[in-house]
C-alpha cells in the first residue's frame, strides 16, 4: 500500500531523529509536539499482521537477487537498531549509472521501502533537515521514510529496494534492518558517579559496572549517563561477552567528561559489550593511552554520535610497545560515525559502516579506506608523511676487522612482520639477527646495534631509538630491503622510514567488494592519494560523486604533491565504478597494464583534474565524458567533451579554505551535468561547470 506524505517529528534514540527542541541538560532527546513543523517524508508503519516479532508482518521477505550484472549503489545514512516512541526518520543514499548519466533521479526509477508487510515507493530523492545529537540542524540528500509508531510495540524489520532506470540492471535489496517502535527509548536508565556509593540497577562508580549490570540483566537498549565532570572515565572489560543486545548501550553525559586510559595496553579498551553508542558533545574520547576500541564482531557495531575523539600530545601518537604510530583507527570492524569531530587518529575511520557529517583532522595514514558510505564530511590536514615518512638516521655501522670485505643486508619489505639482518665477512655469513614487529614488544634499533657490536670487527653507533627496527633501510629505499652493502672501512648510515601510503579512500585487497557510496565530501591539506581503486579484488557498484580534494604542498621526500595521483587499476574486475562531478587537484591514471577489466557501466564524467591518462591500453567500455583538465593537458584517449584550461589557483581561488566554487576557464567551460544537485545542495543548470560545485 502507498501512504501520503506526513510530518516526521522527534522521538528517535539517535541523531537520525528530527528533534525540534534543544537537547536537555540530561542529554535526553525531547519529544516533538504535534504543533511543531518538521520535514515531510513518506510515512510508514507495520501492517496489521505484525505481532511485534521481527518478520511477522511479511508474507514473503524481500530478497536481494544474486548479482549477475550491475546494481544500484545504496547505503543507509541512518544507523539501524534504533528504538523510537513516536516516529523516526530513516534514509538511504542511492545512485546508478543510467546510460552515461545520473541526471535523471540519480539514475533510479524509485526506491521501495518494505516495513513488516507495508510498502511505499519513493519516486525521487529529497533533502531532509533534522537535528543531530547536539541539537544542531543538519541536512542531507537521500530517499527518506518516516517510520511511525501506531501504539503497538516490538521488533520490526525494514528493507530498502533500489529500482534502476536502466532495465538491464538488477534491483538491489538491503535488509533486514531492525527498528523498534517502543513505549520507552531505553529499557534501563543508570548514572555513573565515581565519587558516590553504588545503588544496584541505578547508580554505579564506573562505566564498566553499569555495562556489566545491563549485560547480566539481558537489557537491549540501556542508557548510561555520566554525571560527574572527570577526565578519567575508562572503558574496562565487563568480565564476559555481551553481543546479543538488539539495540545500543547509549553512553552520554550531562557535564563535560573525557573517556581515556591511565596506561597503554595493546588491544584495549575491550569492554566485551558490542553496540556502544557514545552520544553528545559532552563526551570526549582521548586515545592518548588507548588502542582501537574493540568490537567482538558478533553484535551491533559501535556508534559515535556527535562526540569528540582525539589524541593529545605528540607522544600520544607513539605506541611504546611497537615504536610506531598508535591509535590504529577509532574502533574495530565497521562502526557508525555521525556528526563527530575526530582528530589525530591513524587510519581514522577505515571500514566504517557510515561516516556522516563528521570532521576528520590532523590524522595520518588512510582516512576512510573501505568505508561503506561517506557523506557530507570534512577531512583536513592529513599529513603523516611530514612526521613518519621522513628518513631518520637510526645507526651507523662499520667493519675494521681483518677480513678483506664486509657487508650488511636486510631482508623483506618495509615494516614486514619479521625482517632479517645479515652480516658477512669475505662473503660468508658471520651473524644474522631477526627483527620483529611484535604488537607487544617490537625490536628496537638499539637491539640491532647491540647485536652488531658483538660481532668481531663490527662497530655500530646508535643515533635514534624511537622507531622499530623493521622500518630500517638505506636512504631513498622507502624503508625497503637492501642487499649486501659494503661496510669495510666506511660508516654505512642506516635510516628508518614508515612508508605510509595515505589515501582518502582506498580499496584494499581484503576490503569490501560491492556497494560503496562516497558523496559530498571536502578534503583539504591532504598528503596522499585521494582515490586508490587499485586492488586485485573486484570493485562493483562503487559511486564517488561531488567530492572536493586539495593536496597539501609538502616537500618531504615521499609526499610531494606532484608525485601523487589517484588511480583505478591492477588486475581485477571493475563493474559499475562511477566517478562524477569530483573537483580534484590530483591527476588520474587508469591502469589497464595489469589486466584490469572494465565493464560498460563504468563512468568517469564531469570531473576536474590536472590530467587523466591511460597507463596501458584504453578501454572502450568506460565512458569518459565532459571532464575538465588543467591547461596544457591532453584529453585521454577515447574521451568526449573534454575541456582544458586554467591553473589550480585560477579555477578555484577559494580552495585554501575548502571552497571549490568554479572560476575562470572552469566556470566558462560548461557542459551537460551528470547529477542534478551539487555538493552544496543547489540545482545545477541545464549546462554547468564540471566538478562538485555549480557555477
Amino acid at each position: 500500500m502507498t501512504f501520503a506524505l506526513s510530518a516526521c517529528g522527534g522521538g528517535g534514540q539517535g541523531s537520525s531523529a528530527p528533534v525540534l527542541l534543544p537537547t536537555t541538560t540530561t542529554g535526553q532527546q525531547p519529544q516533538a509536539s504535534a504543533t511543531q513543523s518538521a520535514p515531510d517524508a513518506h510515512a510508514l508503519w507495520p501492517a496489521a499482521g505484525w505481532t511485534g516479532t521481527a518478520g511477522s508482518g511479511f508474507s514473503a521477505l524481500p530478497t536481494d537477487p544474486v548479482r549477475q550484472t550491475a546494481k544500484p549503489a545504496m547505503r543507509l545514512i541512518v544507523p539501524p537498531n534504533q528504538a523510537y516512541t513516536d516516529n523516526l526518520l530513516v534514509g538511504v543514499a542511492a545512485f546508478a549509472n543510467d546510460g552515461g548519466s545520473m541526471l535523471e533521479n540519480q539514475g533510479l526509477k524509485s526506491v521501495v521501502v518494505h516495513y513488516e508487510g507495508n510498502r511505499i515507493e519513493i519516486a525521487e530523492p529529497s533533502y531532509q533537515t533534522f537535528n543531530d545529537a547536539n541539537g544542531r540542524a543538519v541536512r542531507y540528500l537521500g530517499w527518506w521514510v518516516c517510520l511511525k509508531h501506531d501504539g503497538r510495540h516490538g521488533d520490526a524489520n525494514l528493507f530498502f529496494e533500489a529500482v534502476p532506470r536502466d532495465p538491464n540492471m538488477q534491483n538491489r535489496v538491503m535488509g533486514p534492518y531492525l527498528f523498534m517502535p517502543s513505549q520507552n527509548l531505553h529499557d534501563l536508565e543508570m548514572t555513573v558517579a565515581p565519587s558516590q556509593p553504588e545503588i544496584s540497577g541505578s547508580r554505579y562508580c564506573s562505566i564498566r559496572n553499569a555495562l556489566a549490570y545491563a549485560a547480566a540483566q539481558g537489557r537491549h537498549r540501556p542508557r548510561i549517563t555520566l554525571v560527574e565532570q572527570r577526565n578519567d572515565y575508562a572503558l574496562d572489560a565487563i568480565g564476559t561477552r555481551y553481543t546479543t543486545a538488539k539495540g545500543y548501550a547509549t553512553i552520554d553525559a550531562n557535564v563535560p567528561v573525557t573517556i581515556s586510559a591511565s596506561q597503554f595496553v595493546p588491544g584495549a579498551p575491550r569492554t566485551g559489550y558490542d553496540g556502544l553508542h557514545f552520544r553528545g558533545r559532552n563526551i570526549t574520547i582521548n586515545h592518548r593511552n588507548m588502542d582501537t576500541i574493540y568490537h567482538e564482531g558478533r553484535g551491533n557495531q559501535h556508534w559515535f554520535d556527535g562526540v569528540t575523539i582525539m589524541v593529545t600530545g605528540g607522544s600520544g601518537y607513539v605506541n611504546p610497545a611497537t615504536r610506531g604510530p598508535k591509535a590504529f583507527a577509532v574502533a574495530r570492524n565497521n562502526p557508525w560515525f555521525t556528526e563527530s569531530d575526530i582528530s589525530g587518529m591513524f587510519n581514522t575511520a577505515c571500514g566504517a559502516s557510515l561516516v556522516r557529517g563528521c570532521r576528520l583532522s590532523d590524522g595520518l595514514g588512510d582516512a576512510l579506506t573501505d568505508a561503506r558510505c561517506v557523506i557530507g564530511t570534512l577531512v583536513e590536514n592529513f599529513d603523516g608523511c611530514s612526521t613518519w615518512a621522513k628518513e631518520m638516521p637510526a645507526f651507523t655501522v662499520t667493519y675494521t676487522g681483518d677480513g678483506a670485505t664486509a657487508t650488511l643486508e636486510l631482508s623483506d619489505f618495509s615494516d614486514a612482520a619479521k625482517r632479517t639482518f645479515t652480516a658477512r665477512v669475505n662473503g660468508g655469513i658471520v651473524g644474522t639477527f631477526e627483527a620483529s614487529k611484535s604488537s607487544s614488544t617490537a625490536t628496537s634499533c638499539a637491539e640491532v646495534v647491540d647485536w652488531l657490536n658483538r660481532l668481531p670487527g663490527f662497530s655500530a653507533v646508535l643515533q635514534d631509538n624511537t622507531r622499530r627496527a623493521t622500518m630500517c633501510s638505506l636512504t631513498k629505499l622507502k624503508g625497503g630491503a637492501f642487499g649486501p652493502t659494503p661496510v669495510k672501512g666506511v660508516a654505512l648510515p642506516v635510516v628508518t622510514m614508515f612508508d605510509i601510503h595515505a589515501d582518502f579512500w582506498q580499496h584494499l585487497f581484503q576490503g569490501i567488494e560491492e556497494n560503496v557510496i562516497v558523496a559530498d565530501n571536502v578534503v583539504r591539506e591532504f598528503v596522499g592519494q585521494c582515490f586508490f581503486i587499485s586492488s586485485p579484488a573486484q570493485a562493483r557498484d562503487f559511486v564517488f560523486v561531488n567530492n572536493c580534494f586539495a593536496a597539501k604542498n609538502v616537500y618531504v621526500q615521499y609526499g610531494r604533491k606532484d608525485y601523487l595521483f589517484s588511480q583505478i587499476g591492477r588486475a581485477g574486475r571493475k563493474s559499475h565504478l562511477v566517478f562524477a562531478h569530483n573537483s580534484m587537484t590530483q591527476g588520474w591514471a587508469f591502469r589497464t597494464e595489469d589486466g584490469m577489466e572494465i565493464d560498460r557501466y563504468c563512468l568517469f564524467a564531469n570531473n576536474v583534474s590536472p590530467n587523466v591518462v591511460w597507463s596501458g591500453p584504453p578501454s572502450e567500455q568506460m565512458k569518459v565524458t565532459n571532464n575538465h583538465l588543467f591547461a596544457m593537458s591532453a584529453p585521454p584517449a577515447g574521451s568526449t567533451g573534454t575541456t582544458t584550461g586554467g591553473t589550480e589557483a585560477e579555477i578555484w581561488p577559494g580552495e585554501a579554505t575548502g571552497d571549490f566554487t568554479p572560476a575562470g576557464t572552469l566556470a566558462a567551460s560548461v557542459s551537460q551535468p551528470s547529477l542534478a544537485w551539487d555538493a552544496k545542495g543547489r540545482r545545477r543548470g541545464v549546462a554547468d561547470a564540471a566538478g562538485a560545485i555549480a557555477r
